[in-house]
């Protein structure tokens, strides 16, 4: 499996999903904040509308519910060779894990496709070896024994 360096549109929302995640600092990493129209049906839910920009300039606009104040869906817009493309995040399913509510479910929703993440538990501050982190050394071609 190769690796593909993030650029443009794919490095901004990687970087927003990083920070929905875990969004202590959302309110610096997201620019030209602004309300938008002031409630929004979604999913049987009513919702907040808010948008901003990335650092690189993708747009975002963030629905939370206006009853619990939990994030429905994120829409981005990066720029393509096209044009601007959306990409839509719904999220649901919402647990508490260590006394944080965390969606265990989200749908990923572009052009030409979609997927589904479901998890079945997250365990919070889990020891990660730092040998995880190392960058991978490549693997030999299929077919060839490795010298």
């Amino acid at each position: 499996m190769a690796l593909m360096m993030l650029t443009g549109g794919d490095l901004d929302g990687a970087m927003l999903d990083a920070d929905l995640s875990f969004p202590a600092l959302l309110k610096q990493d997201l620019g030209k904040w602004r309300a938008g129209f002031p409630t929004v049906m979604l999913n049987h839910h009513s919702a907040q509308v808010v948008e901003g920009t990335v650092a690189g300039g993708t747009r975002v606009k963030l629905f939370f519910d206006k009853e619990s104040g939990l994030l429905l869906r994120q829409v981005r817009f990066m720029n393509t060779a096209v044009g601007l493309t959306p990409l839509d995040v719904d999220y649901s399913d919402y647990r508490l894990v260590s006394g944080v509510k965390m969606p265990f479910q989200w749908k990923l929703t572009w052009v030409d496709g979609q997927s589904t993440t479901v998890l079945t538990s997250v365990q919070p501050n889990a020891a990660v070896p730092a040998a995880r982190f190392l960058k991978p050394t490549t693997a030999a071609p299929r077919g060839t024994a490795a010298r």
